[in-house]
């Protein structure tokens, strides 16, 4: 009986820095947020920092990106389900990605568009187009973004005992108060 007395009490001191954790990160990432909001003027400072965001920072920004919730707890569960086969995931989403930065975020950026819809609006003459480049630049993004929230929630229940959909909603909101708030510098920083 002492010893799960013990345990239990552990367990509780071990959820409240988990919890201190997580505020920290929320606090750090709000404050991050709240800088890159006085450093943005314009639309271009909002959109594209200004084009102004150093390839070291830029690549750091992507690769956190990479080493998100989804590729941690994705890749984990496939090769845990499947088999090391699995590790072709990330070397083929990696190298879909370059093929990316040469056949679309060159020409993008030459174009001075911001967006995929703009650069298809510009390029081809067509409203259609933008419409249809618009749909679905949202709907990959959704696709990339619901297990980003799931993975969220798995570790926040894991680290605070909170329910999944706690987690997801946490980051919803601290992504969206930070795009908001600083536009690309902050999203880079953060």
């Amino acid at each position: 009986q002492p010893s799960s007395s013990w345990s239990s009490g552990r367990d509780a001191v071990t959820s409240w820095w988990s919890l201190a954790a997580v505020l920290a990160v929320v606090l750090a990432t709000f404050v991050i947020g709240t800088f890159g909001v006085r450093v943005s003027r314009t639309t271009s400072d909002f959109l594209v920092a200004s084009r102004s965001v150093s390839p070291l920072l830029n690549a750091s920004a992507i690769g956190g990106e990479y080493l998100s919730a989804a590729s941690f707890l994705g890749i984990a569960g496939l090769v845990l389900s499947y088999g090391v086969d699995m590790l072709w995931f990330p070397v083929g989403y990696t190298v879909g990605y370059l093929v990316l930065l040469v056949l679309v975020a060159a020409p993008l950026r030459r174009s001075g568009a911001y967006t995929l819809p703009d650069f298809a609006e510009m390029r081809l003459r067509s409203l259609p187009l933008r419409r249809i480049a618009s749909v679905l630049v949202v709907l990959i993004g959704w696709l990339y973004l619901l297990p980003q929230f799931q993975g969220a929630g798995i570790t926040l229940r894991a680290l605070t005992g909170a329910p999944t959909w706690v987690g997801a909603v946490v980051v919803a909101v601290v992504v969206g108060v930070t795009v908001a708030t600083g536009g690309l510098r902050s999203i880079t920083v953060v």
